[in-house]
């Protein structure tokens, strides 16, 4: 089953005319100045949900690609087999990584979220700080310094998830629990397809898997479950703070 996170609840506001309305946001038309009011989603919620429907598309598309499978030229078995359906697998890539982009989104979006609603700061990071130059070196040394929200949210999201939240909420890391390596796997996927090289995207050259061709392995429902109990972790041990 997977795991199910709801919506942020509306919050109540009054409507410029005087009528109470439920709106967390507004859309201001450039043209007319005109205010529209609409409900704001609780991104990590929105963006998890989307990412279960685009890895349920893409285990039905990986299903038709191997299907597809086939050799590449009848007449000579030696050239091997390819998957001949070339549109299922392009839609199977787009699926795919689209569901593991927004998987990582929603486990950022809530981090961030989080942090920035977090009862005290109190998370302490060695900062090096110069003290005098001779020529073009620095001589300095490392102090520990409080980091204000704002440095907490450019910190990476391993350490943030890792480290920062739970010294901010009091408790015990999630990095020793069984979904740690699926974030971990969603984690390089992501930066692999966000940041991708030649070396990633293409292995045929080298005789390994690119990134691309690793998602023809990957557990997409194990994927999902084990983000999601991530997820509700760190719900389940702010909330009462928050």
């Amino acid at each position: 089953m997977v795991a199910e996170l709801k919506l942020s609840k509306p919050l109540k506001y009054d409507h410029p005319k005087g009528t109470p309305v439920t709106v967390v946001d507004q859309y201001i038309n450039k043209s007319t100045s005109e205010k529209i009011w609409f409900v704001a989603p609780k991104i990590d919620g929105v963006y998890y949900t989307k990412a279960v429907n685009f890895f349920e598309n893409a285990i039905e598309l990986r299903n038709k690609v191997f299907k597809s499978l086939g050799p590449v030229n009848p007449k000579d078995q030696n050239q091997g087999n390819a998957f001949i359906d070339e549109k299922t697998v392009f839609e199977f890539f787009t699926e795919s990584c689209s569901g593991i982009i927004l998987l990582f989104a929603a486990t950022e979006s809530l981090v961030n979220n989080l942090i920035e609603n977090a009862p005290a700061y109190n998370y302490c990071k060695k900062i090096k700080v110069n003290l005098f130059s001779v020529g073009k070196y620095f001589i300095g040394r490392k102090k520990n310094e409080v980091l204000s929200s704002e440095k907490l949210l450019f910190l990476g999201i391993e350490e943030k998830i890792k480290n920062v939240l739970p010294c901010l909420y009091k408790f015990e890391s999630p990095a020793g629990k069984s979904f740690w390596q699926d974030f971990m796997a969603l984690k390089l996927l992501r930066d692999g397809f966000i940041h991708s090289t030649r070396d990633h995207a293409y292995g045929a050259n080298k005789g390994v898997n690119s990134t691309y061709s690793q998602l023809f392995d990957i557990d997409f429902e194990k994927l999902i479950n084990n983000i999601g109990d991530l997820l509700m972790y760190l719900k389940n041990n702010t909330q009462k703070t928050i």
